[in-house]
């Protein structure tokens, strides 16, 4: 009899253990559903695709939007080459871009090994 009434017990507790888990699952459903209605989706940045022209000179690249670029693509590609050790390729808007890049690259190899494994290719 007294092994009867400690499963009846356990059983108890059980249950009232289940509620009280699914009581904070239902809490934390909940949190994580306000979270994602409130996120917003991240603008895109609008560029433009680049058609040539016949006869027509490229325009020199603006210095500051390379200085931009190489910040935004070469700078996360170096460190991302860095921490996985795999290549990585980064593309740039035209030939000027890409061997302005390539040659700074060619300089911070001396010093970083692995931006060897930064490739620039040409979008």
């Amino acid at each position: 009899m007294l092994q009867g009434a400690r499963m009846r017990s356990n059983a108890m507790h059980e249950a009232r253990h289940r509620q009280v888990l699914k009581a904070a699952l239902l809490k934390v459903a909940a949190a994580s559903r306000r979270l994602r209605r409130r996120r917003r989706k991240r603008a895109r940045p609008l560029v433009a695709p680049l058609r040539p022209t016949a006869g027509v000179a490229p325009p020199v690249p603006d210095p500051v939007k390379i200085a931009v670029l190489a910040m935004e693509r070469l700078g996360r590609a170096s460190i991302r080459a860095s921490f996985t050790g795999v290549e990585v390729m980064v593309t740039a808007p035209d030939d000027a871009t890409a061997a302005i890049f390539r040659a700074a690259l060619s300089e911070t190899t001396r010093t970083r090994p692995t931006d060897r494994l930064v490739r620039v290719v040409v979008d």
